[in-house]
């Protein structure tokens, strides 16, 4: 992997499954994104959304597989 690439990925606490949300090469943009929308729980994000930051290279391919294993 060449330069990590991190996407923060939420679970929807409906379906049970995990979707890429944000992402940055920055991990500290998507900390700041996380808190934004963890601030949003019960107004415009559903109660029991529970967010992840995952690491991986800037492929959408390799973030997809990365949150498709989650969902397994």
């Amino acid at each position: 992997m060449a330069r990590k690439y991190f996407t923060l990925i939420e679970r929807c606490p409906i379906s049970k499954t995990w979707s890429p949300q944000f992402g940055d090469f920055d991990r500290n943009v998507v900390v700041e994104e996380g808190q934004s929308m963890h601030d949003q729980i019960g107004f415009t994000i559903s109660k029991g959304t529970k967010f992840k930051i995952i690491a991986t290279s800037a492929k959408q391919a390799d973030i997809n597989a990365a949150v498709a294993a989650l969902n397994h």
